[in-house]
């Protein structure tokens, strides 16, 4: 992927129509492209974050490595996303999670400089960054509240329940395959399947792999123990979903 074709993809996105073009030019320079494989790290917790990195095809698992073997994971970004963007912006510089390749994957890591110096030159881009950030802390707590449910089955109804919301439909796409999304509600992999597949065949949801449709909510709730969903809630956009995609980084997640 050459420079000009980052200039072009990232002018495409409404976060940086207040970036300056020398700017967005500096960051398309500096991108080298890196290949990773399956299992590959692209960083570990507190390595020095000299650079960030635009995510050209495949995708990456953002996790907490533990002192027994476990990891907690926060998110998977796919192609299109920036990886730890704003870690650029913090005082230590140093990545706060791991993240690995999930399978084969391109990405072209970028310099902080010209980044940093857009945002300086530009409060309207500073304005927008600190609003998707702040949209973002808003779901991480919703993430975190959900570990803290200890029924397994209600994680996941809440899950997919927020996932439907946030969405907008009852038509749901995963954001990631199963094994990692067990990771993410802190379950095994063959619990979410069994769970899943008895709630198919209760006629509760439908579809199949990571395409899913809920089809009656206020049973699934009541098959988990759960209270329905407030039909008025919504999530307000922080910011459009082209900028939440591409500044999904792992100071956040």
């Amino acid at each position: 992927m050459s420079s000009s074709f980052l200039d072009k993809a990232f002018a495409s996105f409404p976060a940086f129509r207040h970036a300056d073009p020398d700017g967005l030019n500096a960051l398309a320079a500096s991108a080298r492209r890196t290949v990773l494989s399956a299992r590959q790290h692209l960083f570990h917790l507190g390595e020095p974050a000299d650079h960030f990195y635009w995510i050209e095809s495949g995708s990456i698992t953002l996790y907490l490595p533990s002192y027994n073997g476990d990891e907690r994971v926060f998110q998977v970004l796919e192609d299109g996303c920036l990886v730890a963007a704003t870690v650029m912006f913090s005082d230590d510089r140093r990545y706060p999670v791991s993240a690995q390749a999930n399978a084969r994957t391109v990405l072209h890591r970028l310099d902080g400089a010209p980044l940093i110096g857009m945002a300086q030159r530009s409060p309207e881009f500073s304005c927008t960054l600190l609003r998707i950030v702040a949209g973002q802390m808003t779901q991480a707590i919703g993430r975190i509240d959900l570990l803290t449910i200890a029924n397994s089955m209600q994680r996941l109804v809440t899950y997919l329940v927020n996932l439907s919301v946030e969405q907008g439909s009852a038509w749901l796409t995963l954001p990631a395959h199963h094994r990692v999304l067990a990771r993410q509600l802190n379950m095994t992999p063959e619990n979410l399947s069994r769970m899943l597949g008895a709630f198919r065949r209760d006629g509760l949801i439908g579809g199949r792999n990571r395409e899913l449709v809920l089809l009656d909510v206020e049973a699934l709730c009541k098959q988990a123990r759960l209270p329905p969903p407030d039909p008025k809630r919504r999530v307000p956009p922080s910011a459009s979903p082209q900028d939440e995609v591409l500044f999904s980084c792992c100071t956040l997640h």
